[in-house]
């Protein structure tokens, strides 16, 4: 199984010329479209939705990931086997968020243009590298066919949350398409603290919510559209939401927003 992240749209063909590789490698290849709306060139966001999908598939998934802003740099395309999985794409920190959670067995730097399509463009990694690398692995290739060990591979800093006395400081790492402001404040530091209360910008949130329906009105404001509240997202981290409707237009947030949390 192979499974596709990009941010690549269905508008142009770009996805199915990755597919069309594959299946003319592997014709008995599983293709799996997770998600090809990633923000263009949104590097970290694509980190945290591969964190989010990866580990719900079958063990020897092959997941092929690209979002590469610095397609055709000096950025070198990689291979990473863990315990359970495969990961191809771009070094470019795409895949952060597998290095600090998995065990790592190898990472390869994938330099064998034997598994290449012929010729491959500057522009389009994705088709003529990462594409039949992958379809060549879902053939059972081994993995020190493709290159070399890899010396050091590009991780973006997550920030962790800092904690002070009774309070946390921490921040918005990633937005989602509901608007959901999704912290770096992980649940196991929120256990049996569910009446802490959230302070975002101005606004101050009195407890944390188990779902999005029992989201109460801790705000000010008493319209139905801007009630905002706290709780523990699919993600396992902290999120920032409003029940039907969107905390980053309410709140006019960005990725990098501090979050404060008092403890009582």
């Amino acid at each position: 199984m192979i499974t596709l992240l990009t941010d690549f749209s269905t508008k142009d063909g770009y996805v199915g010329a990755v597919k069309g590789v594959i299946k003319r490698i592997n014709p008995q290849a599983e293709i799996v479209d997770v998600t090809h709306d990633i923000d263009s060139y949104d590097v970290l966001g694509a980190a945290f939705a591969l964190n989010n999908f990866y580990k719900y598939f079958p063990k020897g998934t092959i997941h092929l990931a690209v979002v590469d802003p610095g397609v055709g740099s000096l950025r070198e395309p990689i291979l990473i086997r863990t315990k359970d999985f495969l990961f191809v794409g771009p070094d470019n920190g795409i895949f952060s968020f597998i290095y600090q959670r998995e065990d790592i067995t190898d990472i390869i730097i994938i330099s064998n243009k034997k598994y290449f399509l012929a010729e491959p463009s500057g522009t389009f990694h994705a088709r003529d590298i990462f594409a039949p690398v992958a379809a060549y692995l879902s053939l059972g290739i081994k993995i020190d066919e493709f290159g070399s060990p890899a010396k050091e591979c590009v991780k973006f800093i997550i920030s962790k949350p800092e904690a002070k006395g009774r309070s946390l400081k921490g921040e918005v790492i990633h937005i989602d398409r509901f608007g959901n402001l999704i912290t770096n404040i992980p649940a196991d530091l929120l256990e049996n603290k569910r009446n802490a209360e959230i302070i975002v910008g101005k606004r101050k949130i009195k407890g944390i919510s188990r779902s999005y329906f029992e989201i109460k009105e801790t705000c000010s404001e008493r319209s139905e559209s801007k009630r905002l509240g706290a709780l523990i997202g699919s993600s396992n981290f902290l999120e920032l939401a409003v029940n039907q409707g969107s905390a980053q237009k309410l709140l006019k947030a960005k990725v990098g927003n501090p979050i404060r949390i008092n403890f009582e």
